[in-house]
């Protein structure tokens, strides 16, 4: 392992937290316990939501980073989620440092959506030494510079999530989450749907929803729970974190995800890795995810039909052992040594280019 001069990791907002900011921490406090050798900080980009009244946090951020290489910066590794994020790509090149670039997003984002935001962002980030993609196949769903050469990273899973999960459980009832961002485009009223086909079928169930979600969605999910039936069937909890968040995914044996916005959903891989089976929409990042290990993709039209289809025609027991199977093989491909291994790999990949 090459160590980099020094590595700046941008991207992020603590005033936003989300995804991004979340890899960017623990991809700081991996880089600092597995690749001791090299010099790593994370300035936050603070680009979200970009308007007037948040515009000189953004330019504070683009001089922050300018100062920052008063200590020279050999890498730039930018976690992208928007155009303005992009810019830092310019800036580096304009002081001579290398760029890596990782963008979060999908098919779905409105860099991916707009024409004009698609080629802009496709320009910008053609001036990156290169690409890191979060997942095998990612280049094939967002609009890339074709002459930028790739490498494909792995994200980073919470620490908690390596400790392997108790022995397999022997409820006779189906135990169903869904967990995140509520709304009816991440498919939380989909899994109240796919509960009352399942209790109409005579499947014993229990199913947990976790997160907020706005005043709507909110009267929404409890008026359908109200309408089928199904409130001795499904607990509401607000949102978890952290070790919570984990331990009640790995109570679970199905996460359901009908998700039509997440292509590559981080609370699927946790899932995944406490050794619950995910059942999502067919997009590009679950289904590298579950063609790499197990789990169910549906169609959206059909995504809920789909999904008890396929839980009537499986045993129980085989699920949960192949949660279990699928659990092990996980963390250990995820474990943050190989996560920062393969980060470091694509900026070997660099070296080349160091002194262009």
């Amino acid at each position: 392992m090459t160590p980099a001069k020094r590595l700046c990791i941008v991207g992020g907002s603590t005033r936003d937290p989300g995804g991004v900011e979340i890899f960017c921490a623990r991809a700081l406090e991996a880089v600092r316990t597995h690749w001791q050798a090299c010099d790593v900080l994370w300035l936050q980009a603070h680009s979200g939501h970009l308007n007037p009244a948040r515009l000189p946090r953004f330019l504070r951020a683009l001089n922050a980073f300018r100062r920052a290489n008063r200590v020279p910066i050999d890498v730039l590794w930018l976690n992208a989620a928007n155009l303005p994020d992009l810019l830092f790509v310019l800036l580096a090149k304009a002081l001579g440092i290398r760029v890596l670039v990782t963008l979060h997003l999908g098919a779905n984002s409105r860099l991916q959506r707009i024409a004009v935001l698609r080629w802009l962002s496709r320009t910008l980030a053609a001036r990156a030494d290169r690409i890191a993609l979060l997942f095998d196949g990612q280049d094939a769903e967002i609009d890339l510079p074709a002459h930028v050469p790739r490498s494909t990273i792995r994200t980073f899973l919470p620490p908690e999530s390596f400790t392997p999960p108790a022995a397999l459980p022997t409820e006779p009832a189906l135990r169903l989450i869904h967990a995140g961002r509520l709304s009816e485009g991440k498919g939380s009223l989909a899994i109240v749907d796919l509960c009352a086909a399942l209790d109409r079928a005579g499947v014993p169930f229990t199913a947990r929803i976790i997160g907020r979600g706005d005043e709507a969605l909110m009267q929404e999910l409890y008026a359908r729970i109200e309408a089928n039936g199904l409130k001795p069937h499904i607990a509401l909890s607000d949102w978890l974190d952290g070790p919570a968040l984990i331990a009640a995914l790995g109570d679970a044996d199905i996460l359901v995800h009908l998700s039509r916005l997440d292509s590559f959903p981080l609370i699927v891989l946790e899932a995944m890795a406490a050794g619950t089976l995910p059942i999502a929409i067919d997009m590009a990042g679950v289904r590298a995810m579950t063609s790499a290990y197990d789990g169910h993709l549906v169609a959206p039209d059909t995504a809920v039909a789909d999904a008890e289809a396929w839980l009537e025609a499986n045993r129980l027991d085989d699920l949960r052992h192949r949660g279990a199977a699928m659990g092990a093989r996980v963390r250990e491909d995820y474990s943050w040594a190989a996560c920062v291994a393969t980060l470091a790999a694509a900026i070997d990949a660099m070296e080349p280019a160091a002194t262009a």
